[in-house]
């Protein structure tokens, strides 16, 4: 595995570090499927963490997303992701690229893309900091 360096003066992460940021992003994807969010976002996303689908709604704070979903009726039942690309942008900060097919109940689906923002806490975790889901169709 490696990642996507555009400029070679720019910061680089480890292997491990690459490995780790493509685990995070299926963990992400456990973690909403769960409907256990309160227990399972704290591992996984940044207690500021802001999520947003243009058009269609934008939270900031982890608390704001587990109301939200716990309130949601529809909600998906599976999030599917591949293509995961890891760009390093800071010693402790990253961005993350994946595509995502999603299943909802009924037999629906979306496809789209994930772009995140992802950095390095103080425990030395990395956290999903800012999702921007971008539909396909």
């Amino acid at each position: 595995m490696s990642q996507t360096v555009h400029d070679p003066d720019a910061a680089q992460l480890s292997e491990r570090d690459v490995l780790t940021l493509h685990h995070l992003v299926a963990e992400v994807s456990y973690a909403f499927d769960s409907g256990e969010y309160a227990q399972r976002f704290p591992a996984v996303l940044t207690e500021d963490v802001v999520y947003e689908n243009p058009g269609v709604l934008r939270l900031e704070g982890r608390d704001a997303l587990v109301a939200t979903l716990e309130g949601m009726t529809g909600r998906a039942l599976s999030h599917h992701t591949s293509t995961v690309t890891v760009t390093a942008t800071g010693p402790d900060t990253a961005t993350c690229r994946s595509k995502v097919i999603t299943f909802r109940s009924g037999g629906r689906f979306s496809v789209g893309e994930f772009h995140d923002t992802v950095r390095r806490d103080p425990s030395g975790s990395w956290k999903l900091a800012q999702r921007l889901v971008r539909p396909i169709v």
